[in-house]
């Protein structure tokens, strides 16, 4: 008697990138599954990071974020998807789920629990936007913008109100999305960050352009807002969002963006072992119970940077894991290697790349003094080809050995593409100086022979063989201090410094460091008598290069000498004003 291999049951937990992933790769390696596909809302398989932009209209028929539809998934991979049903437990010891009905069958809302066995079990919950817990937070015209239900929502609120006055609170990527589309509908729009910069996954002074394009385009910032109540809309009576030190601010529609939770509670109920941030996994994507995987924005994966695992919640990462679980269901050995954070972000002209860490993310893991970090200014192709555009590119590097620990690139064009090839150089454990022999795509339209990349390299080999020491304007902001004299109060860097700036005259007068004297480079050789060789020389230019040429003039003479990091654009693009005269 032939002995029949019975089909597996495989029921998935969540139907849009990370567990349709899976269902679809399943159903390729293996024709007899029984697959289900379960999700709590009405659709499956939809590009949710599209939603900001059919909020603004940029997408003008919502049904383009769709990707597939359950009747499409059906007849092309023979897949019992199943919308509107939420998971409401999981008994692990009999290979059971219960679930229940959460929307309308024939016009009533059926929520009797039902039991469904499996063999293998696929979780894909995803992340809950997070509500901060304040007063009046659950009013009428407070929304989150997460799912193609919100984007409804929102929509028809807009509609119906007539809204002109539109808050976000919460400056990451959503939120600076959502505020840049309310703002392409012709709404007013005041961002509230808590913290003392948008956009948290980069510094501080690469932050500043983004926040000098939001309020260029008619947006107004509030940092270190301290939020205590929202208050309710009223027909003569405009809502308001109360703050700690700062006038109101009025809104008809607020949208909170401040990050998500992952969806575990169901999950640790059940035993399976979560970490502080979502469920743990190894990196075949199993968790704690072999035959239950889990995938996407609820679980920790390893950063390859930090060397600690965290929650990553993108599409790209959730889509991976989901094919890999996929894989390994079906008896194929492959394994997750962990993320470097990679992202992008649309700021209206502009456009900001970030991987790895960030130089504040590494102080903050107590890594600062192991840290060296170069920024660099150079254009996305060569110059004397129309329309090249700047760019700001800051990478971070151990201190002795030269790997990259993060990149942040903020600029109009080319910066997706820096951001990629960084992405590898990191994932390949590639150090600052391996930058340097990076061999890239070169036409003027496309980049130059010295491409941006290679030239961080250079910068950072530069740094690492001691060919340049750097000083950094954020060190110098903290060294700013003041004169008494005649009643007023002077500016001045510490008097260890003299300070020479090396452009031309004509960018002198511009603007310059306090407390600098212009000697030209072309005329530093024959004016190197004139220096006091008791002082270190604080020499700079507009980016860098020049300001590096005269720090190579100064020691091989005999002085000691620092080039500014950046030059004098570091200082005016990180909002070091404070060091400006």
């Amino acid at each position: 008697m032939i002995s029949v291999e019975q089909p597996k049951n495989i029921v998935i937990v969540g139907g849009v990138a990370g567990g349709m992933s899976c269902a679809t790769r399943l159903r390729r390696l293996d024709e007899k599954a029984n697959i289900i596909v379960l999700e709590r809302g009405k659709y499956v398989s939809y590009a949710n990071c599209g939603i900001p932009y059919a909020l603004g209209n940029v997408i003008k028929d919502e049904a383009k974020l769709h990707v597939q539809t359950s009747e499409k998934i059906a007849s092309w991979f023979n897949i019992d998807v199943r919308t509107e049903v939420e998971l409401v437990a999981i008994d692990r010891p009999n290979k059971v789920i219960h679930v229940k009905c959460v929307g309308n069958k024939n016009g009533k809302l059926h929520c009797d629990i039902e039991n469904i066995s499996y063999d293998k079990l696929v979780l894909a919950l995803g992340a809950d936007a997070f509500i901060p817990p304040m007063k009046g937070i659950d009013s009428e015209h407070v929304f989150t913008l997460q799912t193609i239900p919100d984007l409804e929502q929102i929509q028809s609120y807009i509609a119906t109100h007539g809204c002109r006055n539109a808050a976000v609170i919460g400056g990451g990527f959503i939120g600076l999305e959502a505020a840049e589309n309310l703002r392409l509908l012709g709404l007013n729009v005041t961002i509230l960050e808590y913290l003392p910069h948008i956009f948290p996954p980069v510094d501080h002074d690469m932050a500043v352009p983004l926040q000098k394009e939001m309020e260029r385009n008619g947006m107004r910032l509030l940092l270190n807002a301290r939020i205590t109540e929202i208050t309710p809309t009223g027909s003569n009576k405009p809502s308001q969002i109360l703050l700690n030190g700062t006038d109101p601010v009025e809104a008809d529609l607020i949208i909170v963006s401040v990050g998500v939770r992952a969806r575990t509670a169901i999950v640790e109920d059940a035993g399976i072992q979560i970490g502080k941030s979502g469920v743990i996994v190894n990196d075949t994507m199993q968790t704690s119970d072999p035959d239950i995987y889990a995938v996407g924005d609820m679980v920790e994966t390893p950063h390859l940077v930090s060397g600690h695992p965290v929650r990553i919640a993108l599409a790209g990462p959730a889509n991976r894991q989901g094919r890999l679980a996929a894989d390994n269901i079906c008896g194929l050995s492959a394994n997750y290697r962990g993320n470097v954070g990679t992202a992008v972000c649309k700021v209206f002209d502009l456009t900001v790349g970030v991987v790895g860490l960030s130089v504040e993310a590494l102080r903050s893991m107590g890594r600062g003094d192991k840290t060296k970090y170069l920024t660099i200014h150079p254009s996305h192709h060569v110059g004397y080809y129309p329309g090249a555009e700047p760019m700001v590119l800051k990478v971070a590097f151990e201190a002795d050995s030269g790997r990259l620990l993060g990149a942040q690139i903020v600029g109009k064009q080319g910066i997706d593409k820096r951001t990629d090839v960084l992405a590898m150089a990191i994932r390949a454990g590639m150090s600052v100086e391996d930058l340097e022999h990076v061999e890239l795509g070169y036409a003027p339209p496309y980049g130059a022979a010295k491409d941006p990349v290679n030239m961080a390299g250079f910068v950072g080999g530069n740094i690492l063989r001691g060919l340049m020491q750097p000083v950094y304007a954020e060190d110098l902001v903290k060294e700013v201090c003041f004169e008494s004299g005649d009643g007023t109060q002077e500016r001045r860097l510490p008097k260890k410094y003299q300070v020479v700036d090396v452009r031309t005259p004509e960018e002198f007068c511009k603007g310059h460091l306090i407390g600098a004297v212009n000697v030209p480079l072309d005329t530093l050789r024959r004016s190197l008598h004139l220096m006091d060789r008791s002082k270190k020389i604080l020499a700079y230019c507009q980016v860098g290069y020049r300001g590096y040429l005269a720090y190579r003039i100064l020691k091989q003479n005999g002085f000691e000498a620092v080039n500014l990091n950046g030059g004098f654009k570091a200082v005016c693009v990180g909002g070091y004003d404070s060091l400006i005269d």
